[in-house]
């Protein structure tokens, strides 16, 4: 079966935007020579500081290089006239990009580093045109530049979650040893797509380094990868095993925990730990009855679990997280005892036997584990004693562009000779949209909006990253890490 060429509107950018900005280019005041647009996270954000990450997955997946051709604009037209009428599509603009710049985009963007909090109500990323001919291209790609909302909220979410939890450690604990692996990204099958999947996890690698949402692993090395130039396939084993972003472990499902019926959850069990001598395994214990299962894995399969090389995990996915998150150490400290107490200034806190841990995985969010944690906190359990958070659709899913409340507006245009602020003043002040030419400071620790020409000698931390149609600044992996670090 043949396919039409150019049917996929992923490798189309001119079909990457809203209806309506087909109309645009016949809107815009005729002597309008350069557009001029920026990306806040506005007031009323639910948290207050804003990680950018995803900007350069972006720009490298569908800006970068000759991404206008004759073919694409052909059909482009095509699908906009049966969509919204013949002559409302810009056939002259797109023939002029390609002619000009042989399909290059003059467009400049300037945008903050990778992994970089910053604080709402400030400017992120700018974007602006090149060639006073296409003006209407700034806004044309707000709808693609703006999908970067998703990929800075999961990161933002899963840095704030690291935040609560490195805070619950520092009062319960005496080692940050398992930081970086105290959520573990259960959100594969929850997301809306693979390319979901594996633009929110990578978002979520930033932070941590645990993942089960294996698509994603790629996405780090692929677009934040400076190294990486059609590696050989004999070198792909090591190039991997270098830039590895996270990592799993073994780990059951109902499937195998049901597998001979009740009455024989014992023997399934039996032999998990006979193939699993050694390493991190993980138990799902809520098949039947959570209590009875760690009561039998406490008494007949205690010597078991004592004399393997690793950690076994006790993972209760159903019932009330708190209640029976607490019932669940109570009966790991019953069978397997303290391993010791950790005394901080808040208190004496029991760390179970170190051959034993829990995890909670089920419907859990970012409140569902600030109460988990203060309820173990409050009845004098380390959060140590937690291997980890799986978290699936609370981290990939239930988020969308209004938690961070993200937006792209034009805030000046070029005209008659000089520059003019465009801006937008509702009732509702906190959709009030900022002026001018902008630039990101530091004033007293925290990052500030001036007007670009207020700069002075002051360092503007928004940088050139991509101008006509040229990738200028990569950030790799790790930098972005780095950057984004508690």
């Amino acid at each position: 079966m043949n396919e039409m060429p150019f049917f996929n509107s992923f490798d189309n950018l001119i079909l990457l935007s809203d209806s309506y900005k087909y109309s645009h280019w016949k809107s815009y005041m005729p002597n309008t020579k350069y557009n001029y647009a920026y990306l806040e996270a506005r007031n009323g954000a639910k948290f207050n500081k804003t990680v950018m990450y995803g900007l350069q997955y972006i720009l490298k997946r569908y800006l970068v290089g000759k991404v206008i051709t004759k073919e694409k604009i052909d059909f482009a037209e095509a699908i906009i006239d049966a969509h919204m009428g013949p002559g409302m599509f810009n056939r002259k603009g797109w023939d002029y990009i390609l002619e000009k710049y042989d399909g290059y985009l003059p467009i400049k963007i300037k945008a903050v580093a990778e992994g970089t909090p910053v604080e709402v109500n400030n400017v992120m990323m700018t974007v602006e045109n090149t060639d006073p001919n296409v003006p209407w291209l700034t806004n044309f790609l707000e709808t693609i530049l703006l999908q970067v909302w998703y990929p800075m909220t999961v990161c933002t979410l899963s840095r704030e979650e690291k935040i609560m939890i490195k805070d619950y450690l520092t009062k319960t604990a005496d080692n940050m040893n398992n930081l970086d692996f105290c959520i573990q990204d259960f959100g594969f099958r929850g997301a809306t797509s693979v390319e979901a999947a594996m633009i929110g996890g990578s978002a979520h690698m930033v932070n941590f380094k645990g993942s089960d949402t294996v698509c994603a692993l790629t996405l780090p090395m692929k677009y934040y990868n400076a190294e990486l130039k059609d590696i050989p396939l004999i070198k792909t084993v090591d190039f991997v095993a270098k830039n590895m972003p996270a990592f799993s472990v073994s780990a059951t499902e109902h499937s195998i925990m049901t597998a001979r019926g009740e009455e024989g959850e014992w023997d399934v069990l039996e032999n998990i730990f006979k193939n699993n001598p050694d390493g991190v395994l993980s138990l799902v214990i809520d098949s039947y009855n959570y209590e009875r299962f760690i009561e039998v894995a406490g008494t007949r399969f205690k010597d078991t679990i004592l004399n393997r090389n690793g950690v076994t995990v006790f993972r209760p996915d159903s019932g009330d997280p708190v209640g029976v998150s607490l019932r669940c150490l109570e009966l790991l400290e019953k069978y397997f005892g303290v391993e010791r107490e950790i005394t901080t200034e808040y208190g004496k806190f029991k760390l179970l036997n170190n051959k034993v841990r829990l995890l909670w995985g089920d419907g859990i969010d970012y409140y569902g584990m600030r109460d988990i944690l203060f309820a173990m906190f409050n009845n004098l359990y380390s959060a140590a004693n937690l291997a980890c958070f799986g978290q699936g659709g609370g981290l990939l899913q239930k988020v969308d562009r209004d938690v961070q409340r993200f937006a792209f507006k034009s805030s000046a245009q070029f005209y008659d000779g000089e520059w003019h602020d465009v801006y937008k003043k509702p009732k509702d002040i906190t959709k009030a949209s900022k002026r001018g030419r902008l630039a990101l400071i530091k004033e007293n620790g925290k990052f500030k909006t001036i007007r670009e020409e207020e700069l002075g000698d002051k360092t503007n931390y928004l940088e050139t990253v991509f101008e006509n149609g040229k990738l200028l600044k990569e950030y790799t992996f790790e930098e972005v890490r780095k950057n984004a670090k508690v």
